[in-house]
Order: structure tokens, then sequence, then C-alpha cells
């Protein structure tokens, strides 16, 4: 009777993976090849770091005005209305 992983040995079979690395026929245009795939995702992935510095830099920014918008807000709302909100109900009052 099989021990269960037997049958899985052959998934995972390595061998030919190691003698396609170390074979000798494998071009030098072929390590070029990914030579260059590398560099060119190494490339990829410190752009999108880039640009994630920027976006969190652009959220920081929006998060800060929201803060200083909602203190105005609370602010006005505290001391209640003011002669210039008089003058704008006043005004909106004849436009009508």
């Amino acid at each position: 009777m099989e021990d269960g992983f037997s049958s899985y040995s052959s998934l995972y079979d390595t061998s030919s993976l190691l003698q396609f690395f170390n074979d000798d026929s494998a071009s030098a245009a072929s390590s070029m090849e990914v030579t260059d795939r590398i560099a060119s995702l190494e490339q990829r992935v410190q752009m999108q770091e880039d640009e994630i510095q920027l976006l969190k830099s652009a959220l920081a920014d929006v998060v800060r005005r929201l803060n200083i918008s909602e203190e105005q807000q609370a602010m006005l709302s505290r001391k209640g209305p003011t002669k210039e909100h008089a003058n704008i109900k006043l005004s909106l009052k004849y436009c009508v």
C-alpha cells in the first residue's frame, strides 16, 4: 500500500528544472533575456512604490484639508448666525 506521498512525487519533481538551469546548452541570450526581464520588473516595482508614495501624500493632503474644513464648519455653527449670514438671507429673500 502506498504511503500517500509517493503519488505526489511526480508533481514536485524538480530534477528537470534543475537540469534546465545547469544545462550548458542554455544560451547566453536566454540568460540576458532573464536578466533584462528582472531589471524591467525591478524598475516597474520602483515606479509603483514611487506612485504609492505620491498617492499617500495626496491622500494625507486631502484628509488635512477636510479636517480644516470640518473645523471651520464647526466654528461657524457654534458662533450662530452672523451679520454676514443675515445679509445673505436678505439678498436671497429679494431674489426669489
